[in-house]
């Protein structure tokens, strides 16, 4: 019986094997074992998903209002929303009008 002499592969012959299987599968050769991302990068988005998810609007109510102004169509949201506003500032609790907020005036009043 005739025995062969069998010796474990190289360090470097391992190394180009490791190479050609992640040539061959289409992966990422990456001898030194560093943090790439590539997982992450490989993963499909989920933006289109979650976007495709929710039915778009056809056509929307400003829009139907802004074509027949002879209709004088009144939108219930919108007009519960101003009426709100409008309660809130009259008890002074609305938000202030542009440049009287706090930050705008911190700066104006004068040191005696």
């Amino acid at each position: 019986m005739a025995f062969i002499n069998f010796s474990p592969p190289t360090k470097e012959r391992l190394a180009v094997l490791a190479q050609l299987t992640a040539k061959l599968f289409d992966n990422y050769y990456n001898p030194t074992g560093i943090r790439t991302g590539n997982k992450i990068l490989r993963q499909r988005l989920i933006g289109p998903t979650v976007t495709n998810w929710y039915p778009k609007p056809l056509i929307k109510k400003r829009e139907i209002t802004d074509l027949f102004p002879e209709f004088q169509l009144i939108d219930l949201e919108e007009k519960q929303r101003l009426d709100d506003i409008a309660r809130l500032r009259k008890r002074g609790k609305g938000s202030p009008k542009k440049g009287q907020g706090k930050r705008a005036t911190v700066g104006t009043k004068k040191k005696k």
